[in-house]
């Protein structure tokens, strides 16, 4: 398990930062372990596959959930030429972990086994007050554990032993009223004086300053119906993932894809990067501290 936590930072955006500019260090140490598994001459992009499948058998953590989501929900039911994934999505004093946007919007928020469920019934309600529809995403394991915490408009997924997504409860549309202080905290002035615009037509002729008051005192005039579905259609246009670039990026990298903001030249070295080819003889005859500092 301390080698498992420590390779999935090879799918954490400095990580990955670093692997496209070239610093092969982490993924040469994770290459390693998994040597008997790895043919004379192998690509970077090979690494990758045994670390994600080793997640996939013993350590189903919160990237592997989101990379499911992405690759069953996202691209399963939709694409990205229609649909948007926003990940970490500040919502109040809490972030969202994944959230799809199609015709409406739906917040699928994590609880994975090595989750604290404390601040659960918190992170619900808040979501609740912003999108469409919530889902809680877990394990069989763990649901018993979470059933107390889940309002009844919430829905639940469940990841199977075999990471296909089951749903147990389906999500209803939130009767509650969309939560403006909430909203606008979660947007950037471009996107809440969008919503504005699409609402009324028209944004506050006022000075920057006050910006941020005439069109929060606006939105509280909208029906929360119309917030959702102006909010919605505002953030697939702007938090719009890079269809070309995710296309090319192998199945076990498409939440990272989607959810960090590379820029174009890391893009093209991370895609450049992943046919590294390595040789395992190289790699065995090589020193590395990080094969015992993993186990």
């Amino acid at each position: 398990m301390i080698f498992l936590k420590e390779a999935a930072r090879l799918f954490n955006s400095k990580e990955l930062s670093r692997f496209a500019d070239g610093n092969l260090e982490l993924l040469e140490k994770v290459a390693s372990r998994y040597q008997e598994s790895l043919g004379d001459f192998f690509y970077a992009k090979d690494v990758f596959e045994l670390c994600y499948k080793d997640f996939e058998r013993n350590y189903k953590n919160e990237y592997l959930f989101k990379n499911i989501i992405a690759k069953k929900i996202l691209l399963g039911r939709h694409s990205l030429k229609t649909a948007t994934m926003l990940s970490e999505f500040r919502v109040g004093h809490n972030k969202a972990d994944c959230v799809i946007l199609n015709g409406i919007s739906t917040c699928y928020e994590i609880k994975s086994e090595y989750d604290n469920l404390n601040r659960l019934q918190e992170q619900l309600d808040s979501y609740l007050r912003v999108f469409d529809k919530v889902y809680v995403v877990t394990t069989e394991k763990h649901y018993e554990k979470l059933t107390p915490s889940i309002p009844a408009s919430v829905g639940v997924l469940q990841l199977s032993r075999r990471n296909t997504l089951a749903e147990i409860k389906s999500a209803q549309f939130s009767e509650h009223a969309v939560d403006v202080e909430i909203l606008m905290s979660s947007l950037r002035k471009s996107e809440y004086m969008a919503i504005v615009r699409v609402l009324f037509g028209e944004v506050p002729n006022t000075s920057n300053a006050k910006t941020y008051d005439a069109c929060k005192e606006m939105l509280h005039d909208a029906s929360s119906a119309d917030i959702r579905k102006a909010l919605c259609n505002t953030l697939k246009k702007t938090r719009k993932a890079d269809d070309d670039f995710v296309k090319q990026l192998p199945d076990n990298l498409l939440a990272a894809g989607i959810e960090y903001n590379f820029s174009n030249t890391s893009k093209s070295r991370l895609i450049k990067n992943l046919n590294i080819t390595f040789s395992k003889e190289a790699l065995c005859t090589t020193q590395y501290y990080g094969v015992n500092s993993m186990n």
